[in-house]
C-alpha cells in the first residue's frame, strides 16, 4: 500500500488566535476582516501586529456564518443549544456593530474557517465563520 502524506500547516507567519475582528469590508469578491489589535507573529519575537487580512475571490453562494445559542449553559460549555446558519454577506450587512473574538482558524482545500465567540451588546453567541474562496488569504501589514 502506498502512503501519501498531508502535512500539517504548521509555518503561518502569524496566529490570529485571541485576534479580536471588529468590522468587515466587502470588496467585490473579496473580503477584509479588520482586527482590533492585529495578530500575532508565530516566530520570534512573537510581537503583536496591527493589521487585517483579505480574502481574495470568495465564492459567495458557498460562504456561511453558524451563530450558536446556549440553553441552560454558559456559552461555549457542554450542552444544549440552538442556532443558525446565515450567509456570510447577509451576517456582514446585518452585524455591523459586533465583534467577533476569534480562536481556532482551519484552513483546508479553498476553505478557510475562523471559529470563536460573536459578541453584539450584552449578547454572546459561539461563532463559526466558513469561507470559500479560490484565491489567497493576505495579512496586510500596517508599518
Amino acid at each position: 500500500m502506498k502512503k501519501v502524506v498531508r502535512k500539517n500547516i504548521n509555518n503561518l507567519p502569524y496566529s490570529l488566535h485571541d485576534g479580536v475582528v471588529i468590522g468587515f469590508e466587502v470588496i467585490g469578491d473579496n473580503l477584509i476582516m479588520k482586527f482590533q489589535h492585529g495578530f500575532l507573529r508565530t516566530v520570534e519575537p512573537f510581537e503583536q501586529i496591527n493589521g487585517s487580512i483579505e480574502i481574495q475571490k470568495i465564492d459567495w453562494d458557498f460562504s456561511f456564518v453558524y451563530l450558536l445559542d446556549y440553553q441552560d449553559v454558559l456559552c461555549g460549555n457542554v450542552g444544549s443549544f440552538t442556532g443558525k446558519k446565515i450567509e456570510l454577506k447577509i451576517f456582514i450587512n446585518q452585524f455591523k456593530n459586533a465583534q467577533f473574538n476569534l480562536i481556532d482558524e482551519t484552513y483546508g482545500y479553498n476553505t478557510s474557517k475562523f471559529n470563536g465567540y460573536f459578541s453584539e451588546g450584552d449578547i454572546f453567541r459561539e461563532c463559526m465563520i466558513e469561507i470559500y474562496h479560490l484565491g489567497d488569504m493576505n495579512y496586510l501589514v500596517e508599518g
